[in-house]
């Protein structure tokens, strides 16, 4: 798979569901938008709506699929969420919410977004909160580790593709996305498993697209951006165009392919394969400052396994969790 490529997107309807329907331009056609009443719509859609949507006040409409082959059935999308729409999406299937297929849910803004081990991600204006619920993908469960390198390497993918190669962004073990060593999005993946398949896979994605947000630097995060502030006139709307196209081709990629060809795509997008790194023992939930944490494990990377955990040159065994800062970073300051 080219590392830069033009979406073809498909003409297969999407069903759009918003109270907010002028950020989406890309996805449904001027005048495509009508008023609706919740308990007009189909009993499922009615269930999806009042787990995460936002009130009465509702519009639908027909939009362009921008998956393969009509690979969206619902796209929702709501201007404030009161919870994070990963988590919710989580919990209501776990309960027994019906999605008619591949759903995928955006808040314009909202509270209570995170990132991995529920570390805060800044929702700002402009910026792009996606998540994503997958039932029944046709995936076994053996490959369920592997999913987390998926929702980073399609952000990848969108970001060469909306940017027509100008960017090049990279994987900074395990899901974050780095453009010129800045931070612009992050991934999550969870699964609910039956049996010996995947029943559901969840992906969350967060794009820094129009806004940097003012986040403090650390070891881990020394300096976040944005798609604006690298110089790429993208619009919201465009870019949930191209991320939901890419998701769709790497979910199909995996489902038919298995996970090798993704495998061989992360590595080639990975920026710690070579470079001096170390690994922090994961802390509770939310941040942990840096001095509190046992002394790391060091080295140099020389490979990424298939489990996607790291061969460094000098540690016996394979890392297979824990926090990634490159070395130069969690120098102590003089050194």
């Amino acid at each position: 798979m080219p590392d830069t490529r033009a979406f073809d997107l498909s003409y297969r309807a999407v069903l759009v569901l918003s109270d907010r329907p002028s950020r989406l331009s890309e996805l449904v056609p001027a005048g495509g938008w009508s008023a609706v009443r919740v308990d007009s719509l189909a009993s499922d859609d009615q269930d999806l709506w009042r787990a995460l949507g936002t009130g009465d006040r509702l519009w639908h409409g027909a939009g362009v699929d921008p998956g393969p082959s009509g690979f969206w059935s619902r796209v929702l999308v709501v201007t404030e969420a009161a919870a994070s729409q990963f988590d919710t999406l989580r919990e209501q299937l776990a309960h027994g919410l019906r999605l008619a297929g591949p759903t995928a849910c955006v808040a314009l803004s909202g509270q209570a977004f995170h990132g991995q081990r529920g570390r805060t991600w800044l929702a700002a204006p402009g910026n792009l909160h996606l998540s994503v619920a997958l039932p029944e993908p046709g995936l076994q469960a053996r490959d369920a580790r592997s999913l987390a390198m998926l929702p980073a390497l399609a952000l990848v993918d969108a970001v060469r593709g909306m940017s027509d190669g100008g960017l090049r962004p990279g994987i900074k073990w395990v899901n974050d996305v780095l453009l010129e060593g800045r931070k612009i999005g992050g991934a999550l993946a969870a699964t609910q498993l039956q049996s010996d398949r995947v029943h559901a896979l969840f992906l969350g994605i967060g794009l820094n697209v129009e806004t940097t947000p003012p986040v403090a630097p650390t070891p881990f995060v020394p300096a976040v951006g944005s798609l604006a502030e690298a110089g790429t006139r993208v619009t919201l709307s465009d870019a949930l165009t191209c991320v939901l196209a890419a998701l769709g081709e790497r979910v199909d990629e995996l489902v038919e392919e298995g996970p090798a060809s993704l495998l061989d795509a992360y590595r080639k997008a990975s920026l710690v394969i070579g470079r001096e790194v170390c690994v922090f023992e994961e802390p509770g939930l939310g941040e942990t400052p840096l001095a509190s944490l046992p002394a790391p494990i060091r080295g140099t990377v020389r490979g990424i396994a298939d489990d996607l955990s790291l061969i460094l040159d000098g540690v016996e065994a394979p890392v297979s969790a824990g926090r990634l800062a490159f070395a130069e970073a969690c120098r102590p300051p003089g050194s």
